[in-house]
């Protein structure tokens, strides 16, 4: 079990509803609205240079660093995605290998894993620390994990925020496909003002003993949300947005059993 910590601050991004507000208000943007993220958290420069995956990111963090009250300057961003800029990376890998053609540098630089945390990074002058994560189904978890270790080290506020993009169809030819999502939450060492919840991530199997919490149900999503891989963070927001307490599952049973307990 890890320490426990403070949710202070929620970001959401999904097609039809740009935020944390909206989904908890089941106020999807009306027709004819602009269905594309924004990119909030970035300058007009690296706005530009970011993916829709990027933009839908900077969405979120922004909310979530608003709900929280938090500096963007100093506060820790950690960025979790299980395919990144696929999209990017395979454009580029065809207009090499099947077009024959040179690769655009300007391209390649958005289209590695951490290209999302590093516009980011720039468009907030952010001088904290930053990284981004890789683990599949586990991502969620892993993010978590990781932006509570950074609060146990001093850190006043993290940011830890997940997207994945939809899947390439050339990527994933033989699974299910999935549409894009982008959650964040900001955590706080306790005891914490405006406090949304506590939280503590368990690892796999529980531990001896200790008397197992009520479980939450999942988040009520689009089918073609259900195999995102960052579709557990989406519940743990969706949990805290409707004031549940007990276990969430943070991998939707695709990965290898970490909860979030929420208090």
């Amino acid at each position: 079990m890890s320490a426990r910590v403070a949710i202070t601050g929620l970001g959401l991004y999904l097609d039809g509803f740009p935020s944390a507000a909206a989904w908890r208000e089941r106020a999807p943007q009306r027709e004819g609205e602009p269905q594309k993220p924004k990119g909030l958290a970035y300058d007009r420069v690296n706005r530009r240079r970011a993916s829709q995956m990027g933009r839908a990111l900077g969405d979120a963090v922004h909310e979530a660093m608003q709900r929280a009250d938090v500096d963007p300057v100093t506060t820790p961003v950690i960025v979790g995605s299980s395919i990144g800029e696929a999209s990017a990376m395979i454009g580029l890998l065809d207009q090499m290998w099947r077009e024959q053609e040179p690769m655009s540098p300007a391209v390649f630089t958005v289209s590695v894993h951490n290209a999302a945390s590093g516009l980011m990074s720039i468009s907030m002058k952010n001088k904290g620390f930053t990284t981004s994560i890789a683990a599949d189904y586990d991502t969620p978890a892993a993010t978590l994990l990781e932006g509570i270790g950074l609060l146990a080290t001093g850190q006043l506020a993290v940011v830890c925020a997940c997207a994945d993009e939809a899947s390439p169809k050339s990527l994933l030819e033989h699974a299910p496909h999935w549409d894009l999502l982008a959650g964040a939450v900001v955590l706080r060492r306790v005891p914490a003002k405006n406090a949304l919840a506590h939280l503590s991530v368990a690892a796999p199997g529980g531990e001896a003993g200790r008397p197992a919490a009520d479980p939450i149900p999942p988040a009520d999503i689009p089918a073609a949300l259900d195999h995102n891989p960052q579709a557990g963070l989406f519940d743990l927001i969706d949990a805290v947005l409707r004031g549940d307490r007990g276990s969430l599952r943070l991998d939707r049973g695709k990965g290898r059993g970490y909860r979030a307990e929420l208090s």
